[in-house]
């Protein structure tokens, strides 16, 4: 047995034996962190730009970018370098000749390869702490921030060494191991851009859990990313990291770390390392020099990478060619050449590339099979459609709809599922048309002339539901809607701006009107110039979007801001005006009482122009902006905005009075 002492003595050994490596991690971390402090700080102090106070929180503590990246490629680098021992027979052998145990010589070495990290990084961590009380900016919450981020990135590198390492004791190679890590790293991001692919190309009528208001695979993407990211690996967990939590607070620096993210991250070093330990004592040393450690890997990870690579494969060739025959030569192509060229790699002798023919056997079989099944939808998804006398309730919703919905603490409502719960409807003779429309566009893939896309919901009398997404002619769309418009209840869920009172109005940020800007000349033409004020105003208003230059726009809040082009699709040009508080609250209650007497469409096509509402936003709250669209015929929204145009024009003249 080993005892304490000696176990410090192997592992400070074992540390100055990897010298090259702590200095090679000085200089770089003295590049990332003092020395990208000090150049900004002599910089701003000469030309007193900005506070200095504000360059140090921008290049020290927490949410450093260039920091976090060389800490993981450190951890890496580190593992490489200190478990190199195992990929070599000789070395393996004069190791496992000592008087010491497997698990203790790894610990050993992972300790030493710890501190080749940790002491650089302390000391040039200290160095930025010193700069900055040279340069008199250093104050005791910088310093308690640069403490915690260095606990943090100690973490980090942690996380990364000890994943790199469970990688280099699956592999008998360096070369191998390194392709171990970037496999690991995108194996889960690849998998996931399948099965996505398949719900886009193959599954267009598929509405997924937790979808929020876009359409396709993108829909999914959007709301899945981040956990994606965050979970596909070590590495990308840490790159992809950002607090989380009603706890989390904003320091100096940045966001201070959550509870659950410090807890993961001194959770996962633990469990990978006790799996190195676990690999060190049944790994053989025969494993060394070998592409991997154990040989019944090698068929399943060749398969498990061959299948998705010959899916994705699969799918491009049907959104170019949309030929089954070129579409299964290239799966059964691809599936093969990816089974060849790892075959190639654990054996590096291109004589026994074909050494294990089983395996592009069930490579092959696997791709084809699941590639059939999506490619002809043969569990029959998009066809799917209930009986309507099986039905309760339908509802329908565009899939691009630019409002949102807020459940009664009046917070935005994410999952389209649970939008379309909200607006469902017993009139199913009424919606079950478009379901059908959708379902034969689906078949026959032919979509000329305007059709709408439609988030749909069935509710059948068991109590099950189903949701689906279906491209839908526009005038059935219209002519359903019409009459469901025409209950008032319907109207006030299907267009939630109907039901906002004062609690609302009070959460309501900044509104942004979008009109043709020969509307708003309208507007100054239809001022009745009375007197000589009148006139001034009038004349003032129809000259106002070519006399406000960059320099005089206002910005703050509901304050009246600017006057910008753009140019829209269809639409011509447009200017945007941002209304004050006051005029703000006049064109929402007026387009309440135009929006209920209305027939309830509010299409593009139809439409004069839009009003983007956006929403205060609290720490950590989405970017919440509703979208109406305006119509000319809303009389008293028209007016309303008639008003605020020439509010604006006065309060120009006040100005530059």
């Amino acid at each position: 047995m080993t005892s304490r002492i000696s176990f410090f003595k192997l592992t400070i050994n074992e540390w100055k034996k990897l010298g090259w490596l702590t200095a090679l991690q000085a200089l770089l971390f003295a590049m990332v962190i003092p020395l990208r402090l000090l150049l900004p700080l002599a910089l701003e102090k000469r030309i007193k730009a900005r506070s200095l106070t504000d360059v140090l929180c921008e290049n020290v503590g927490f949410d450093k970018t260039l920091t976090t990246v060389t800490i993981v490629a450190m951890g890496i680098l580190c593992a490489l370098a200190v478990f190199s021992y195992l990929h070599s027979r000789k070395r393996l052998d004069f190791y496992y000749s000592l008087a010491i145990r497997r698990d203790t010589l790894f610990l050993v070495k992972y300790t030493a390869g710890t501190l080749t990290f940790v002491i650089p990084f302390l000391a040039n961590q200290a160095l930025a702490v010193l700069v900055g009380v040279l340069y008199g900016v250093m104050s005791a919450a910088v310093v308690q921030e640069m403490a915690s981020a260095s606990l943090l990135g100690i973490l980090f590198f942690l996380t990364s060494y000890s994943a790199a390492a469970v990688a280099v004791l699956l592999t008998g190679k360096t070369l191998t191991s390194v392709l171990a890590i970037g496999t690991l790293s995108v194996y889960l991001p690849l998998i996931w851009l399948v099965v996505c692919g398949c719900q886009q190309i193959f599954l267009p009528t598929l509405l997924p859990d937790g979808v929020t208001y876009l359409g396709g695979a993108y829909r999914l993407y959007m709301t899945s990313r981040r956990l994606m990211l965050e979970r596909s690996s070590p590495w990308i967990m840490i790159l992809a990291w950002s607090p989380d939590g009603a706890a989390v607070r904003q320091g100096l620096t940045g966001m201070w770390p959550d509870l659950g993210s410090i807890c993961l991250f001194l959770v996962l070093p633990v469990i990978m390392t006790s799996l190195c330990l676990v690999l060190c004592r049944v790994r053989k040393t025969e494993a060394a020099g070998k592409a991997l450690a154990f040989r019944w890997t090698e068929g399943l990870i060749k398969i498990l990478l061959a299948v998705p690579v010959a899916l994705f494969i699969g799918m491009a060739v049907y959104e170019e060619l949309d030929s089954v025959v070129w579409e299964i030569c290239f799966v059964a192509a691809f599936g093969a050449l990816t089974c060849v060229i790892m075959e190639f790699i654990y054996r590096w002798d291109i004589r026994q590339v074909l050494a294990h023919k089983w395996h592009i056997i069930v490579t092959l079989a696997l791709s084809l099979a699941i590639f059939l099944f999506f490619r002809f939808d043969l569990a029959g998804v998009n066809t799917y459609i209930p009986e309507k006398e099986e039905l309760a309730a339908m509802s329908v919703r565009r899939s691009y709809s630019d409002f949102c919905y807020y459940d009664d603490d009046g917070k935005r409502t994410k999952n389209e599922q649970d939008i379309l719960r909200l607006l469902e409807t017993d009139k199913v003779g009424l919606l079950y048309p478009l379901a059908e429309d959708g379902v034969r566009n689906v078949q026959e893939n032919d979509f000329e002339g305007d059709y709408v896309s439609l988030n749909v919901e069935y509710r059948l009398k068991s109590g099950r539901m189903v949701f689906r997404s279906y491209t839908v002619k526009s005038d059935l769309y219209n002519k359903a809607q019409r009459e469901l418009m025409k209950d008032e209840e319907y109207r006030r869920r299907y267009y939630p701006i109907l039901s906002w009172d004062e609690t609302q109005l009070e959460k309501v940020e900044e509104i942004w009107v979008l009109l043709p800007q020969e509307l708003w000349e309208m507007f100054a033409q239809e001022e009745p110039a009375t007197t000589g004020n009148d006139a001034e105003k009038t004349d003032d208003a129809d000259g106002l979007a070519e006399s406000i230059s960059d320099d005089e726009k206002m910005t703050d809040g509901w304050e009246y801001s600017e006057w910008e082009y753009a140019e829209y699709s269809g639409s011509g040009v447009m200017t945007g005006m941002t209304l004050t508080e006051e005029a703000g609250r006049r064109l929402i209650r007026a387009y309440q009482e135009d929006l209920a007497e209305s027939d309830g469409l509010l299409t593009d096509s139809g439409s004069e122009g839009s009003m983007s509402i956006e929403w205060r936003r609290e720490l950590n709250d989405p970017y919440n902006v509703d979208r109406y669209l305006l119509r000319k015929d809303f009389t008293r929204t028209m007016e309303v905005l008639r008003e605020a145009y020439m509010e604006g024009a006065a309060r120009e003249k006040d100005m530059r009075g």
